[in-house]
């Protein structure tokens, strides 16, 4: 009778313990940010490295007009950085991951799903002046991210982060920073 009990609790102890090990988790490894000729600047920093199964990895992305005008900046979804994604490096569909921010609770033009998102077409714009800038904290959620590898920052749901202009006749410019971001894998055991 004891052995029995043991092997079934054994079991349920080993099957409980694989489903969690079955599970991986990650760490932001590196972000590399390459400056460019636009009036804007986007600075990323890393909060939290650890994309853990209960805690996300976080990332402070900060948007600043670095040029000597006001720019206007037109996006959809939250502005003035719209919805984020990671997209692997050297693929241009939409973005793979999903970065999640608390602008998106409060915005009525972003529903985010377990397993999905969705944001209405409508154009949000807003200025920021010169030497402004604009901080948000986005988080990178376990299970979302489904492989280690670098990716692309780009929209969630378009490559283009945002466009803007600096003045009322001219013509929007679409703003494609290019920032990178390395994950790999960590042993849960570890």
């Amino acid at each position: 009778m004891n052995r029995r009990r043991y092997l079934a609790v054994s079991t349920a102890v080993l099957s409980g313990l694989a489903g969690c090990l079955g599970d991986p988790e990650y760490t932001i490894s590196s972000v590399e940010t390459e400056a460019d000729s636009h009036p804007l600047a986007l600075d990323v920093t890393v909060i939290d490295r650890d994309i853990a199964i209960e805690s996300p990895g976080r990332l402070d992305i900060t948007l600043r007009n670095t040029g000597t005008q006001d720019v206007t900046i037109k996006n959809t979804g939250v502005w003035p950085l719209g919805m984020l994604g990671l997209t692997p490096v050297g693929e241009s569909v939409s973005a793979d991951i999903l970065l999640l921010t608390a602008a998106y609770e409060q915005s009525t033009a972003v529903e985010v799903r377990p397993n999905g998102a969705h944001k209405d077409g409508d154009p949000l714009t807003g200025t920021l002046a010169t030497a402004e800038s604009i901080q948000r904290q986005y988080q990178l959620i376990g299970r979302r991210v489904s492989t280690a590898g670098t990716y692309t920052l780009q929209g969630y749901f378009d490559d283009v982060l945002l466009s803007y202009r600096t003045g009322q006749d001219t013509d929007w410019v679409a703003y494609h920073p290019t920032v990178t971001v390395t994950l790999t894998e960590q042993s849960v055991l570890s």
